[in-house]
Order: structure tokens, then sequence, then C-alpha cells
């Protein structure tokens, strides 16, 4: 995946990892409103209604108010339709860096209006019951050289964090370099074990096993890729975390364009290949500008229910198998 251009290119850090370098340009992409044409059924007993709006990153209005008010206007939208779980693209928030004045750093300022303007607003618009993951954004404090790609999680009305654990290799030597997280938190929803996985983490075959490990429900995958190779290996990854997990998998695709910097993506669900279960890929359309929503069904009862396997002949599910091996170079 890529991020911005750099605002200053810097030796590779011993410690640094992710990079996200937040723009202030206009940007000149054109910002359409689409919805997925074939809304899923009603949702079922023992459901969950999910939601990603895919953002486009070059969606600029002519103040930052109006901009906040954008992002609220579709959390209050999500609360109206009953949905249960709504999530965003990776670093939807560099839209509030052209707001910066000239005086501030970029990612300094998105961390600043985030926590002062996104995030409250954000909860009061939230119905009480919902997990919204909103994207993530460059957390940068005051005289920090680096910076987190950091997703908020708004979680029974209270506000949690996971940074993203895997930088790219191009992310680590951007300006700031975004300092990988060490902690991969998983959170309860509903009954079940929920975790966000932001981009290349999805990826990673380690955070699957450490998932594994947990009895994960649902993965959150907040994304953000400029080409059709990054879009393959994000949208094949996740639906190996499903079959691998016994998990949905949810891809939120950042759009839209900010300088040169260019995003593509298409949003998905992927449910775990098993009895009972519709595991068909869901996924949009191929999208490169605009925001969008999407809605899916997610069965929730049965995905909590794979823990246990069938009385009689057991079925097949890598999730529930472990056994200990070794490696031998031959």
């Amino acid at each position: 995946m890529r991020y911005p251009p750099v605002l200053a290119i810097g030796g590779l850090l011993a410690i640094a990892v992710a990079v996200t370098a937040c723009r202030r340009e206009p940007a000149r992409a054109p910002v359409t409103e689409t919805q997925s044409d074939a809304p899923p059924p009603p949702a079922a007993v023992g459901t969950l209604k999910a939601r990603v709006v895919s953002w486009d990153v070059g969606f600029r209005p002519a103040t930052e108010t109006e901009w906040v008010a954008r992002v609220v206007a579709e959390v209050r939208d999500a609360a109206a339709a009953g949905v249960d779980g709504l999530l965003f693209p990776e670093l939807f928030a560099a839209g509030l860096a052209p707001y910066a004045p000239p005086s501030d750093r970029p990612c300094e300022f998105v961390t600043r209006r985030m926590h002062a303007a996104v995030l409250p607003a954000v909860k009061a618009a939230a119905a009480p019951t919902m997990l919204v993951c909103l994207g993530s954004y460059a957390h940068q404090e005051p005289g920090w050289p680096h910076a987190f790609n950091r997703a908020p999680v708004l979680l029974g009305g209270v506000w949690h964090f996971a940074d993203k654990i895997h930088p790219t290799q191009g992310e680590r030597i951007e300006d700031p370099p975004i300092r990988a997280g060490e902690v991969l938190p998983v959170f309860r929803f509903r009954g079940g074990n929920v975790a966000v996985a932001v981009c290349f983490s999805l990826e990673m075959p380690e955070v699957s096993a450490a998932l594994k490990k947990e009895g994960v429900h649902l993965v959150l995958g907040p994304t953000a890729t400029e080409d059709e190779d990054g879009v393959a290996r994000i949208l094949r990854s996740a639906s190996a975390r499903a079959v691998e997990l016994g998990a949905a998998v949810l891809v939120a695709p950042l759009l839209g364009q900010q300088d040169d910097w260019k995003n593509v993506g298409a949003a998905a669900l992927y449910l775990p290949a098993q009895k009972g279960i519709d595991h068909r890929p869901q996924e949009s359309a191929r999208r490169a500008h605009g925001i969008a929503r999407d809605d899916f069904v997610i069965p929730w009862q049965a995905l909590l229910d794979l823990r246990r396997q069938p009385v009689g002949k057991p079925e097949t599910r890598p999730f529930l198998a472990e056994h200990p091996f070794r490696v031998e170079r031959k």
C-alpha cells in the first residue's frame, strides 16, 4: 500500500514503523455518493447489519466544519438504518489535513481535530449499541518525531484505540514515520470477539495465527491501497482470514486522490466456508473515487455456534484444529 508522498525523506529509523504523511494541498478528485445497487434482505434473527463507508480522501468542502458534518451524517444515517457495525477506511481522516494552518504539522493538526471535533460528534451521533470503527488517522503528539496509524473504535459509548501493527516497506521511509503498534486488542461485542487489522496487518499470517488463539468472530479491515495489486492482496487475504478464523471479515477501502496519492478499492464481506453459511464472496465493484455505502448481513449467531462441533460426525473446521509440529530443513 502507498500513502501520501513524503514531506521529507529521512533515513530508515530502527524504531520506525508505518507512515502516513498528511497533505495540505487541495485535492481535485471528483466526489460522488453512491450506494450498493442491490441492498441485502432485512436482517434476520441472530444476524448483524454491517455497513462499510468507502470514503474519498479528496473530499474537500469549503470548511472543516462541513467535512466533520459529512462524517457525522454517515454515522447518524447508519444509526437510523439500524446498523450494528460501521466501518470507515484507513487514513480517511487525512482529509482534514488541508484545513491545517501553515504553521502546524499536518498530522498533529489531524490528531487535535479528531479528538476535539470528530470523535465527540461521532459518539453523539452513534446509536448506544453500535460498534463504530472510524477508519484510522495519523496520531502525532506535539514534539513526536513519529506517529501511529491509529484506529478509533467506539464500543459501549467509549472510544478505544488500535494501532496498526505492520507498516509497509514504503511507509517506513516517509515523514513522519509511524511507529508500529505493539498491542492488537480484541474487543467483546454481542457475545463474540472483534479485532481490527489495519490494511497491511490483514495480509499477515502471524496476525491470523494470533487471532485464532483468541477465537475471534469478526475482523474489521480498514484499508488504503493505490492499485489493483494492492486490492487483490487485501481481498484475497481477507478471504483467507475468514476461512482460517471461522470469522466474518469486513473490508473498507479508501478512495480518491490527494495530491499525487491515489486510492482504489472495493468494499467486501467474507464469511467462513462452513455448512449452513452462504460463503460466496460479497464484493462491491472496484471504485476509484466517491463516497459510497455498502450494507452486509453477518450471520452472527451462526459464527458464534461454529465454536461448538455438531453432535455426531464433526465438521472440518481449521479454526478449531491445533497440533504442534516442527520444521526441518532437508
